[in-house]
C-alpha cells in the first residue's frame, strides 16, 4: 500500500428494486468514486431504478432483461477498467454498509503483497452469521459477492465472472479461480455489511433457506460444475459442499414448502449439469 488513495468504482445489480434500495445505496455511496447501477429488470426501468440513476455519481445501465448476476458484474468491471479504476466494490441491492466498511477493507492491505490480493470481503452480518472474529484480517475461501472489494488487476489476469452460470456459485467459482492462480481472498472482520438472506430459519444442524424452486435449479447445476472444476485443487472445500448439498435436500424435505417442485428442480439442475446445459434456465425440456 502507498499513501495515495486507490480509486474505487462500485457496481450494484438491480432487479425489480424496491424503495428500500435507495437507502441501501446511500449507506455506501460516499465510500466510492462512481457507481455503475446495472438494471436487470425486464422491460422499462422501474421508477426506483430511474431515481437511483439520478443520484450523484451513478451511471445507470439498463439491460431491459435479466442477463444474470455474472454478466452484470462483468459490465461493472469492464467499465471500471476502461476508466482506470483500481478496485471495484460489488454490491447487492439488498445490502447496506457501515460508513467505514471500505476503509476497513483497504486496511487489510497494510503489510500485504498488494498485487497478490484478489478480493477483500467484509464480514457479512446475517441472521446466522454469529459474531466476527477478533482477528482483523484473515484468509477465507469463497465469500459472498456483496460488499467485496475486487482488485481489478487480478480480474484482468484471471478473467471475467462466468456468465454461463447466470446466478448462484458465480462468486464461489471466481474466488476458487483466484486462489488457484495464486491470489489471496481475504476478509476484514471489522468491516461490516448488513446482508439480507431472505426467509432463513435454523433447525439444529439444518438451515432452511426457503429458496425458490428456480434457485434450487441454479444452485444444484452450478455447484456440480464448480466442484468438478476445483475438486483436485480444493478437495476439502468441495467435499464440504457435497455434505452441504445433502443437508439442503434434507432441509427441503423436512422444513420447507413446495417440496416436490424444489426436489424436481434439484434433479433438473443435476441433469442439465450432466448435459452441459448452462446459461439461463429455459424450461423443463423433457
Amino acid at each position: 500500500m502507498t499513501g495515495v488513495r486507490e480509486s474505487i468504482a462500485a457496481v450494484v445489480v438491480l432487479y425489480h428494486p424496491g424503495p428500500e434500495v435507495l437507502a441501501n445505496i446511500r449507506s455506501w455511496a460516499d465510500q466510492v468514486d462512481t457507481i455503475f447501477a446495472v438494471d436487470n429488470t425486464e422491460g422499462d426501468a422501474s421508477s426506483v431504478a430511474s431515481t437511483i440513476g439520478a443520484l450523484g455519481k451513478v451511471v445507470l445501465v439498463r439491460n431491459g432483461e435479466n442477463e444474470g448476476i455474472a454478466r452484470a458484474l462483468n459490465t461493472g468491471a469492464e467499465r471500471a477498467l476502461a476508466e482506470c479504476y483500481d478496485f471495484l466494490l460489488t454490491m447487492d441491492q439488498d445490502s447496506s454498509a457501515a460508513s467505514d466498511m471500505v476503509e476497513k477493507m483497504l486496511a487489510c492491505l497494510d503489510g500485504q503483497d498488494f498485487a497478490r490480493v484478489g478480493i477483500i470481503s467484509p464480514f457479512h452480518m446475517t441472521k446466522s452469521s454469529g459474531n466476527p472474529s477478533v482477528v482483523a484480517c484473515q484468509d477465507v475461501m469463497t465469500p459472498m459477492t456483496s460488499g467485496c472489494l475486487l482488485n481489478l488487476a487480478a480480474y484482468r489476469e484471471v478473467g471475467s465472472f462466468r456468465d454461463d452460470l447466470f446466478i448462484d456459485f458465480v462468486d464461489n467459482e471466481f474466488c476458487l479461480r483466484l486462489r488457484k492462480q495464486g491470489f489471496r481472498v481475504l476478509r476484514a472482520n471489522d468491516a461490516l455489511l448488513q446482508h439480507s438472506v431472505g426467509d432463513t430459519h435454523k433447525y439444529g444442524p439444518f438451515i432452511a433457506t426457503n429458496h425458490s424452486p428456480l434457485r434450487r435449479y441454479y444452485k444444484t447445476r452450478n455447484r456440480f460444475l464448480v466442484n468438478r472444476l476445483y475438486r483436485r485443487d480444493f478437495p476439502g472445500h468441495c467435499l464440504f459442499d457435497r455434505v452441504r448439498l445433502a443437508k439442503e435436500i434434507v432441509s427441503i424435505i423436512l422444513f420447507e414448502g413446495e417440496k416436490l417442485a424444489k426436489l424436481r428442480m434439484v434433479w433438473r439442475g443435476y441433469r442439465d449439469y450432466r448435459r452441459g446445459k448452462f446459461g439461463m434456465y429455459s424450461g423443463a425440456g423433457g
